[in-house]
């Protein structure tokens, strides 16, 4: 369902300053989440519940002192992995492990799940939504972890035409013989996946430049196409029906997304002292992750080209590993020493994470 807090904000900051905004504000945003845990244990008929979801989430959910969350120097209020009693009318709740300010409880039960799938070592989590959020893997006894914020455009939020996925909203484009097709319509949008799809199509036909600009290629059928390339009073844009369209002022945002994932996975698979062929396996996850062509995400520059055959879309891994942590004593004795095996690097306080971050703004990942 819709994040019911989506009112007060598409993303977690903007969320953080309308609960610091008083009492009855932040009282609202958890009031919001309660409320729906009631409706689905009063449907359900559930007599235990399971809760994960970023750090902030689970501390607006408990009701936990915000501010080291808000501002640097970042701090976590509670550290999870506890059964804890959100309301007189629900179950007790056990909340997985919170593994840093920016890497939560969704992380790590994603990581309990990717425990039973025997995986091979080392491996690497992504988690891609509004924040991005990574895990490298030495063994099962050495992580490492960071998060970097990617806005709310990767899922279609905040974009000219950016919907979440729905119908009549556009999730993936193909090429024909006679240019660009795709399912349904009118489309009444562009989801965060479509988004995706056509940047990464426009790339490979050379109607988007390396820099995120529309230009007009040399190949017939690429010519063609590109004739849909029009001025607007929003800028220049692509225009897929009369009022659905890629603006060039949405291309940047996403790539600033892309640039965020790429400082990220660098600087952590180099603290983790290994290089990007040593991993042998990426399991992609998150709204983005969970949808996305993997092969869309290497053409925009998102992974390695060395990794594309080693990609595994795993899905909601957070919500698989909270169901094992509610049923299996023995995932929760797992979680329960996680955190002392988790190294939590801070990416965004270094101080060259700003050029590197510019260097980062193009569709390529060298």
């Amino acid at each position: 369902m819709v994040n019911p807090q989506m009112g007060a904000g598409s993303e977690i900051m903007s969320r953080l300053r309308y609960a610091l905004s008083g009492d009855v504000a932040r009282a609202s945003l958890r009031q919001s989440v309660v409320a729906v845990l009631q409706d689905l244990v009063r449907i359900s008929g559930a007599s235990s519940l399971a809760v994960a979801g970023n750090s902030t989430m689970i501390s607006l959910l408990l009701d936990m002192p915000l501010i080291g969350l808000a501002f640097s120097p970042y701090s976590l209020p509670w550290l999870g992995g506890q059964m804890v009693v959100l309301d007189p009318a629900l179950p007790p709740a056990y909340v997985p492990p919170l593994l840093g300010p920016f890497i939560g409880a969704d992380i790590s039960a994603g990581l309990a799940y990717i425990s039973t799938l025997k995986p091979e070592y080392p491996f690497l989590l992504a988690d891609l939504g509004t924040n991005g959020e990574f895990v490298v893997a030495l063994d099962p006894d050495h992580y490492y972890a960071c998060s970097v914020p990617m806005g709310p455009a990767i899922e279609g939020v905040g974009l000219c035409c950016g919907s979440v996925a729905g119908q009549q909203v556009l999730s993936r484009v193909s090429l024909g013989p006679k240019g660009l097709q795709w399912a349904g319509g009118p489309l009444q949008g562009i989801s965060g996946t479509g988004y995706a799809s056509v940047l990464a199509l426009l790339r490979r036909l050379g109607i988007v430049d390396e820099a995120g600009h529309f230009q007009t290629p040399s190949m017939p059928l690429a010519s063609r196409i590109a004739t849909r390339i029009q001025d607007h009073p929003l800028g220049r844009i692509f225009a897929l029906e009369e009022d659905v369209f890629v603006a060039e002022r949405d291309i940047e945002e996403f790539l600033k997304a892309k640039a965020g994932v790429n400082v990220a996975l660098r600087a952590l698979v180099r603290s983790a002292g290994v290089t990007e062929g040593d991993l042998a396996r990426i399991y992609l996850a998150g709204a983005l992750g969970e949808h996305v062509d993997p092969g869309d995400l290497i053409t925009l520059g998102f992974l390695s080209e060395i990794w594309r055959e080693k990609i595994e879309v795993i899905g909601n891994s957070s919500l698989a590993g909270t169901l094992l942590a509610l049923e299996d004593d023995g995932i929760r004795n797992w979680l329960a020493t996680l955190s002392e095996r988790v190294s939590v690097l801070g990416l965004v306080e270094q101080e060259d994470f700003g050029p590197m971050f510019l260097q980062a703004m193009r569709f390529a990942w060298d």
